[in-house]
């Protein structure tokens, strides 16, 4: 028996239920091949794959950051997926769906995710007679605005936004939509830093001025804590993929009924998000990586990916158009009950971007949004360190009190020093064309 492991995050009980039934079906028409899920924790998966890789474990499919995708590649640690690509069939991929270095294509992405949306209570800003916001200043305005003690005790019960400062990359993934709508970005297109621009202090001082707003302990705050608290009930707000709709009308119904999703609106200048979709690859250590390629395009195809993605809905969005449009035919009582919020997130896919694989997104001239498929070869030094240095930047404004001009300067200066050392031990190195 062929035995191909599958490593991935997506540990959410009723996605794994489902992979498990994608697996059968395809190992009942292979029965030489056995497929076997190994669950591993969000954000730790790329040192469990550089671990294995240097004992030269078989690895098979794997899910993959997509930061960590040029160095995977200089590495070795991957295969090239052009046969899979051609089994799905090339036009069927959407904008950034796939990461391709040197002319080939290294990974898939199976689900797309955005923090590029903003989820509000629909009952409290009627209540406080207020609109959803448009701008950054109707935003502030707002979480100013729903701040509240309900009670008259002198404490606050609800606040108006949760918005994360902890020392992950929860912090980064709400932070980048400041970036970009305020016409800033990390580097340019060439591999410039662009961090250092005026604009981009603008959307630090932005950030920092919604924190105000924001429940005690949000500097300890990971990728779940303003979920649970917009669950709980203690915030108005907060920035969030579909994944929170759907945790709300599993637990409280009422509570998703009175609760809806908008762009989020972070600044004025330019339309864009951060997402991104969660990658596939193939390990070069696979011991079977032709049954590896075959069952990734088993997955990906047919009614099977659109399964999976509508474990949870509205979260989970599609790589291909075929699966988008089969997901608006399927009966899912979920996406019947809030077709507008789904339309909402997926339609966010069109001005997503992510800094380490669209690097120079926004053209900080012209205050254009362009994202191409441009990875950011250094990206691993700014990102995968704990904290990244944007999200300590926030925290030595909030924790240390130091300025935000000088926790600025500090963040863009070790952005820059990543970026050179980096060019000078890849001298020949020039951006995709």
């Amino acid at each position: 028996v062929k035995i191909v492991p599958f490593l991935t995050t997506e540990s959410d009980p009723d996605s794994v239920d489902l992979f498990q039934q994608i697996v059968a079906e395809y190992e009942k028409t292979h029965p030489d091949v056995q497929v076997d899920m190994v669950l591993v924790g969000h954000g730790v998966e790329d040192a469990r794959i550089v671990t294995a890789m240097a004992v030269g474990a078989d690895l098979g499919i794997i899910q993959v950051e997509p930061r960590s995708v040029p160095d995977f590649v200089e590495a070795g640690y991957l295969l090239p997926l052009d046969d899979v690509v051609k089994a799905i069939g090339e036009k069927d991929f959407k904008p950034n769906s796939r990461i391709i270095l040197n002319g080939h294509t290294w990974a898939i992405g199976y689900a797309g995710g955005t923090h590029g949306t903003l989820w509000v209570r629909k009952d409290l800003f009627e209540k406080a007679g207020l609109e959803f916001p448009k701008t950054y200043d109707e935003l502030l305005a707002a979480a100013k605005a729903l701040t509240q003690d309900t009670d008259g005790d002198g404490k606050i019960d609800i606040y108006g936004i949760g918005l994360p400062a902890g020392p992950d990359g929860a912090t980064t993934a709400r932070f980048v939509n400041f970036v970009y709508q305020n016409c800033g970005d990390y580097f340019d297109k060439e591999g410039n830093l662009v961090f250092d621009q005026p604009q981009v202090l603008e959307a630090v001082k932005r950030y920092v001025a919604l924190l105000e707003y924001s429940p005690p302990g949000y500097t300890g705050w990971s990728w779940f804590d303003g979920l649970n608290a917009f669950m709980a009930g203690k915030v108005a707000m907060h920035p969030y993929g579909g994944r929170l709709g759907v945790n709300v009308y599993k637990a409280d119904p009422e509570l998703r009924d009175k609760s809806t999703v908008i762009v989020f609106p972070a600044g004025d200048k330019v339309r864009a998000g951060r997402g991104t979709y969660d990658y596939l690859a193939i390990a070069s250590t696979a011991k079977f990586p032709d049954a590896a390629k075959d069952f990734m395009a088993f997955y990906l195809t047919g009614d099977r990916l659109a399964r999976f993605l509508l474990t949870v809905p509205g979260h989970l969005m599609p790589p291909l158009y075929s699966v988008a449009e089969l997901i608006t035919t399927m009966d899912n009582e979920y996406v019947k009950r809030y077709p507008e919020d789904v339309k909402t997130l997926f339609a966010s896919q069109d001005t997503n971007a992510e800094p380490t694989i669209n690097m120079g997104a926004v053209d900080t001239k012209t205050c254009t949004f362009s994202p191409t498929l441009n990875p950011m070869p250094w990206a691993g030094c700014i990102f995968s360190r704990r904290p990244p240095i944007d999200a300590e930047m926030i925290q030595r404004i909030v924790i240390n009190k130091e300025s935000p001009e000088d926790a600025w300067k500090w963040a863009y200066t070790e952005m820059k020093k990543c970026a050179d050392e980096w060019k000078a031990q890849h001298p020949g190195w020039k951006p995709p064309k």
